[in-house]
């Protein structure tokens, strides 16, 4: 069975990745930007995205599914950035409950095609 992503969907998971792109490429010994990402890390981001997209989308406001995306990617990470510095996009209850459940998903480290 193969699942297809609504718009919103896939707009969130291009910005997510997108938000990979940009912390994690184009630096002295990162993979240069755009470098194609290893399929089992593509399908495990994708679950993850999924997954969490389902539970917040209720609290996202309208038509910022593409922010929430590199939020998500810069929040559970620790990039310095995402839902908990922006209450005034999100709402100060809704940046505080994105920030704990993009933080429960915990940390990930990006696996590209052919960067060893």
């Amino acid at each position: 069975m193969k699942i297809e992503m609504t718009k919103k969907e896939k707009t969130f998971f291009n910005a997510y990745l997108e938000a990979i792109d940009f912390t994690e490429c184009g630096d002295i010994d990162q993979p240069a930007h755009g470098e194609e990402f290893d399929s089992h890390f593509l399908r495990e981001s994708a679950i993850d995205c999924l997954a969490f997209y389902a539970v917040i989308q209720c609290y996202l406001p309208a038509g910022l599914e593409e922010q929430a995306g590199h939020d998500f990617w810069f929040t559970r990470n620790g990039h310095g950035v995402g839902f908990w510095a922006k209450p005034e996009i999100y709402g100060e209850y809704s940046s505080n409950l994105l920030t704990r459940k993009a933080e429960a998903f915990g940390e990930v480290f990006p696996v590209f095609e052919n960067h060893v």
